[in-house]
């Protein structure tokens, strides 16, 4: 007899249970779950590549130019001494503008260059002048005096130069060489090694920079 109860109160819970879930089906309170499932594969990894940049253009400068050659200095010779018999204005530096304003101050140098072609020399010695004209002035080899911002370039080594530093802005700044006999030893000095002339001559550069 307990045998035949157990399997009715088994029978009556099965019972039960089939009963709720027919009522949560009905009503909405019971989820079923389904899946799915898939394997991937990998290709070979490939590393980022480099952000391309413009290429950046050469760097100028405001003053490219303004620093210009106009006569070539000439000497003339009597036996082993050298003279300059006409005045040279070798360079120009045009600061005009606003740009250039006077408030502003530039240096100059002249450099020496090509000193392996110099031979046929016992001494060379130059007195270089600037004279300062105004905005847009003229340089005029008959304004060296021998006298006005004078540096001597003595060409004893190949860094030879001579400076003239914190200039004004907004002028003309005229570079040459006055007339000189060529054995003034304080100034220009002009001597061949032979009787004959010198066959090499150096080669003079002329800078501008911004001094502040």
């Amino acid at each position: 007899m307990s045998g035949l109860f157990s399997n009715l109160n088994i029978s009556r819970k099965a019972a039960t249970w089939l009963a709720f879930g027919a009522t949560g089906v009905a009503t909405g309170a019971v989820w079923a779950s389904g899946f799915a499932s898939i394997s991937p594969t990998s290709n070979a990894a490939a590393e980022s590549p480099a952000m391309a940049k413009t290429a950046p253009g050469n760097s100028t400068s405001a003053l490219n130019g303004k620093a210009a050659p106009v006569d070539a200095l000439v000497f003339d010779w009597d036996g082993r001494w050298g003279k300059v018999t006409t005045p040279k204005v070798m360079f120009k530096v045009d600061l005009t503008g606003p740009e250039y304003a006077g408030t502003k101050e530039y240096n100059v140098a002249v450099l020496l260059s090509k000193t392996s072609v110099l031979t046929g020399w016992a001494t060379l010695q130059l007195e270089f002048e600037r004279v300062q004209e105004a905005a847009s002035g003229t340089c005029d080899a008959a304004d060296f005096d021998g006298a006005t911002n004078t540096r001597v370039l003595n060409v004893d080594d190949q860094d030879a130069a001579v400076y003239w530093n914190n200039l004004p802005g907004n002028a003309v700044h005229c570079i040459g060489v006055d007339t000189s006999t060529g054995d003034d030893h304080t100034g220009t000095f002009l001597r061949s090694a032979q009787d004959s002339e010198p066959t090499g001559h150096p080669l003079f550069i002329a800078t501008v920079d911004r001094a502040a």
